[in-house]
Formats: structure tokens, sequence, C-alpha cells
């Protein structure tokens, strides 16, 4: 199949592209470069460096394209606090332009959108279903619950299929694909510079209902990650699905397997509760399992030792 892979030169993109290439899909890779780094483009995909809003160039890239895997966008949930126009011209705005782009050769048979757990906003229980109520708290998870809308309107009117993957916490890395953000926001690789004596490390809120008192999330390895959406990608199924670990881990758990892969105490300190942050947020994946054959391989173990090996010999991420 002929896939385009937009936002394929970031971290869950970059894994997914060479999965797709292991599959023997033809894959080209759409994006503006602008959190995503060339480096991490496989050689055998064809990069095309553009801007979500140029219906042009977008035009150009999908023609003749029958599968579309659709990371491209803005994921900082507090940077959408601050810049909430910006986050609904790129995420929404950007995914229309898209739309219209495919829509107009006619070919698309299959799109999958990288969507977010943060659709759901707090959850009224645990595991998270794919029914639960869809009620974001900011317009990061307002802009995913909105594309993931547009896009089911467009594949009825212009009949293609369409799953969304509401992942997560990606975490973990390859041998040669990693974690890269800047600034970095994300636990593991956070807990990660801290063992190497990179940065300090806070972790914040000690007093949630919780068996250690800190915050409890689901985790799922890129690897995972990329053969959901490949499945995604080659299943005849539709629709929403979750895609995380199916258990929780702690705050202090993902220090501990940090700590278990250096072989080391990784120094802390103690913070406050970050404002609306929910105790447990954990995703039930037996839709995903039962509907889509996908089921996560690896464990949090596993994701830290391999953010480590990635970030030792990475020490300077793609630069």
């Amino acid at each position: 199949m002929r896939v385009l892979v937009t936002g394929g030169a970031g971290f869950i993109g970059s894994v997914t592209v060479a999965a797709l290439l292991e599959r023997g899909h033809h894959v080209t890779v759409y994006d503006n470069l602008s959190t995503g780094y060339r480096r991490a483009v496989h050689p055998d995909a064809r990069l095309v460096d553009g801007e979500l809003h140029d219906f042009k160039s977008l035009w150009e890239a999908t023609e003749g394209v029958e599968g579309v895997v659709h990371f491209a966008g803005l994921i900082a949930v507090a940077e959408s606090v601050e810049q909430p126009a910006h986050y609904y011209q790129v995420n929404v705005g950007g995914t229309q332009v898209l739309l219209d782009a495919v829509a107009d050769h006619g070919n698309l048979q299959t799109l999958v959108f990288s969507s977010s757990a943060a659709v759901y906003g707090e959850p009224l229980f645990t595991p998270i279903v794919e029914s639960s109520e869809r009620n974001p708290v900011n317009p990061y998870g307002e802009t995913k619950l909105l594309a993931e809308r547009l896009i089911e309107a467009y594949a009825d009117r212009f009949d293609f299929r369409w799953v969304g993957l509401r992942y997560f916490n990606a975490a973990g890395a390859t041998p040669a694909l990693g974690e890269a953000h800047n600034p970095e926001a994300h636990l593991l690789p956070n807990v990660v510079d801290a063992a190497l004596g990179r940065k300090g490390l806070t972790i914040n809120g000690f007093d949630y209902q919780t068996p250690d008192g800190t915050c409890v999330r689901d985790y799922v390895h890129v690897l995972d990650l990329a053969q959901a959406h490949v499945l995604a990608l080659e299943k005849p199924v539709a629709g929403a699905f979750n895609v995380g670990g199916g258990r929780g881990y702690s705050n202090l758990e993902v220090v501990r397997a940090v700590e278990g892969a250096v072989g080391r105490e990784v120094p802390f300190v103690r913070g406050q509760r970050r404002p609306g942050d929910p105790a447990v947020l954990v995703a039930s994946v037996e839709k995903s399992r039962s509907e889509l054959g996908w089921q996560p391989a690896r464990d949090l173990a596993a994701m830290a030792r391999d953010a480590l090996a990635w970030r030792e010999s990475h020490p300077s991420g793609y630069d």
C-alpha cells in the first residue's frame, strides 16, 4: 500500500514508519521538521518537508496514496492552555486541509489518526473504555476530539475507513529511535536523564489516593504502539480504540524501573500536585485485543531499559 505518514519524523511516527516499511508498504513522510528530525526518517521512506496548512504541497504528496497515518500536530497540554487558538488552527484546521487534499484525489482507503486519552478528560471510573464520557479538560484534548469527529464526518462522506488510536503514555525506544523533545515533558525520559546526571527531577504530588501516594498512569512501549498503527491500517476495523499498557504504574514505580535499569538510585525532590492531575488514568484495551488483534508485549522494565540505552547512545538526541 502507498502510505503517507504525517509527522513521520517524530518519536512515534518514525518508529511506525520503520514498522510499515518492514511490512512492505511504500511510505512517504510529510513533516515540517519543527519538532521532528530528518535523521529520524528511515532512509527507505521519501521525505516531503511541508506544512500541514499547505494544500498544494499536501495535494501533491497524497497523489496516489491509499493509506494515511496522521501524527502531525501539537501535543503539549500546558502550551495548549496558553495558546488555544494555535492548537485549534493546527490540530483541527490542519487536519481539515489534509482531509480536503486526500478527498480530492479519491484514492484513500484508510486513515489512521493519532488521537489521545486526553479526549476523556478526568474519568469517572477506571479502567477507561472507549464508550466512556469524552469530556476534555484542556484545549489539546478538545482539538483531538474535534479532529476525530471531523475525520469521521469525512469518512462517511468520502467512503473511506478511519481508525482513531487513543493512546496513553508512549515510552521506550528502539536502538535507532527515541524521544528527543525540547523541552521534554514526559516522565520516563526525564527520570532517565536524572539517572544519568543530566538534570534534576521533581516528582509532583505525594498525597493521592494511590498505594504510594503518587499519580498512576498507563504506559505503552513505542514499538507496541507502532504495531497498533500497522494493524489499524491493514485490518478491516473502524472507529476509536484505546492503546495502552492495560495497567497502571505510579510515578515512584517509574523511578524504580529506571533505577533497576541503571543499577543505582535516582535522586529526586518532592513537589506539589500539579493542578488538574487525576490520581489514576488507566486504559482498558479489551476492544483493541478483540477487534484489532493487538495487545502490548513490553512492560515498564523494558521501556526503562530501552529508553536508557537510547539516551546513553544518543547523549545529544539527534543533534
